[in-house]
């Protein structure tokens, strides 16, 4: 039963993201079919918001299990502060990630990597819908805030493609941070496999 739960999040979330992202390449939507989405998105919410309610009554320690599963508290609280919308995004879209068990060493790269390029579809959707209407804007449809989103979150920044909105500021700020983190795990796990493969190497070399 708790499989099938835990598989239903990550359907419902993965919908999520589908109804958020549905306005980036759509650019006139009409009334019913933005009714659906939003029923999507919050059907999404009570999910988790129930998913994290049954985890806290179960748990002994409660403000224990609250520090220790922060995204989720995140999730559930955020719809209710509109300007932070942004950050609800962000934290609801890593959860996909979260929910989907892999390996072990080799899963926190894979889960690391797949974070980055998620992080990166979030935030191109989000800078579509938030420029795209702007007047003096450059970024007008979903390919160039892939471009944008790409070139910040792996922090290359070519700068033909930037954000004009205090929104748009605040997601190329948050995008930057969580950027250079993610590269920084990335990069390190990837050092630390050259390392193993050097040391795993060098007994057969001393033997010849």
């Amino acid at each position: 039963m708790k499989r099938i739960w835990s598989e239903t999040l990550t359907v419902l979330a993965l919908a999520f993201l589908a109804a958020f992202s549905w306005p980036a390449f759509v650019t006139e939507i009409d009334p019913q079919t933005q009714k659906n989405l939003d029923y999507v998105q919050w059907i999404s919410w009570i999910a988790f918001a129930v998913d994290l309610l049954i985890g806290l009554i179960a748990a002994d320690k409660k403000i224990k299990f609250l520090t220790h599963h922060p995204l989720e508290v995140i999730t559930v609280l955020l719809p209710f502060l509109r300007p932070l919308r942004l950050l609800r995004v962000i934290s609801f879209g890593t959860l996909v990630i979260q929910k989907v068990a892999v390996g072990r060493q080799f899963a926190i790269t894979l889960k690391v990597f797949l974070a980055s390029i998620l992080l990166a579809y979030i935030a191109a959707v989000q800078i579509t819908i938030t420029e795209r209407g702007v007047e003096g804007s450059n970024i007008k449809n979903f390919g160039d805030g892939l471009w944008w989103a790409i070139t910040t979150v792996t922090t290359v920044g070519y700068g033909d493609r930037f954000p004009t909105t205090s929104t748009g500021r605040l997601l190329a700020v948050c995008l930057m941070l969580v950027g250079i983190s993610l590269m920084g795990v990335i990069t390190a796990s990837v050092a630390a496999w050259f390392v193993k493969m050097s040391q795993d190497e060098s007994p057969n070399s001393n033997e010849h």
